[in-house]
């Protein structure tokens, strides 16, 4: 059914950058490879050092670069 997948934000330094498909409770470490994945989300963080990767479940992730 759809209650089954979500959209999700995902955001690189506090600003949001795309959305992403999720299954509902999908495990953290595939959702930040399918953020990561991202062409925009790419785009912002190629180059830089990712810090951290918040991943509040079913709601967003949040990349925080350097």
């Amino acid at each position: 059914t759809s209650n089954d997948t979500l959209e999700i934000g995902v955001q690189v330094n506090g600003k949001l950058r795309a959305s992403i498909q999720i299954v509902k409770d999908e495990d953290k470490e595939s959702v930040i490879e399918k953020a990561m994945s991202e062409e925009n989300v790419l785009k912002h963080i190629e180059g830089k050092e990712v810090v951290k990767t918040i991943v509040v479940p079913n709601k967003i992730v949040n990349i925080v670069v350097k």
